[in-house]
């Protein structure tokens, strides 16, 4: 096998980058990466109106902020997970990228753009300091997992997802509808995006 290509107790291991970058799913995404990045997400807004939101008194712009909350979210910490991103995320290949894959292959400034934690003081009732407290939470913990050892990224970041789960209930508790906004706000920048994990394959090639 090749530096980048491994087997290891019968899973298949790609580093490779090959092809063209894609946005939602990475380096050369399999069929059901592909699936999972472009559509999965819209089951959440879906789900989240018929079961909580069709019996709150929201206005037509809180309906679409909502659903750009959940849509971008959920399906940030799909994409951010999958294989073919991973091994984008954490490559050590020199790769030739357009300013967004580059902005998204950035371990602190693709988590220091993200803003839409605001829009929810913005658009809903909830004060400022919701926001602020999150932001700065995932920033801190963003920069702590990096700062470090790589063995233990994941346990830690898996203690702050928890912990953050724990507080969004008890302290800067999101708007009614959105009470889970800022954990999975979380899980999408610190777990997803920030902790390495190895880019499994398929075992049979064919089935891209």
């Amino acid at each position: 096998m090749s530096q980048n290509k491994h087997i290891i107790n019968g899973a298949n291991i790609d580093w490779h980058c090959a092809g063209k970058f894609n946005f939602t799913a990475g380096f050369s995404p399999t069929k059901a990466e592909s699936a999972i990045a472009n559509y999965a997400a819209f089951l959440a807004p879906v789900i989240l109106y018929f079961a909580l939101w069709r019996m709150l008194d929201w206005s037509v712009l809180q309906y679409v902020v909502a659903s750009f909350l959940a849509l971008d979210m959920v399906g940030g910490v799909l994409t951010n997970s999958l294989g073919s991103m991973k091994r984008f995320l954490h490559t050590n290949q020199t790769l030739e990228l357009n300013f967004l894959g580059k902005l998204v292959g950035s371990k602190f400034l693709f988590p220091a753009i993200h803003f839409q934690i605001f829009a929810a003081p913005l658009c809903f009732d909830v004060s400022w300091s919701y926001a602020f407290f999150w932001y700065g939470l995932m920033m801190l913990s963003v920069v702590l997992i990096h700062c470090l050892p790589q063995y233990i990224h994941r346990p830690v970041a898996l203690l702050i997802v928890m912990l953050s789960i724990m507080l969004s209930q008890l302290v800067f508790v999101g708007p009614p509808g959105l009470e889970w906004l800022a954990s999975i706000y979380i899980i999408k920048l610190v777990l997803s995006h920030g902790v390495r994990e190895e880019p499994y394959r398929p075992n049979v090639e064919a089935s891209k």
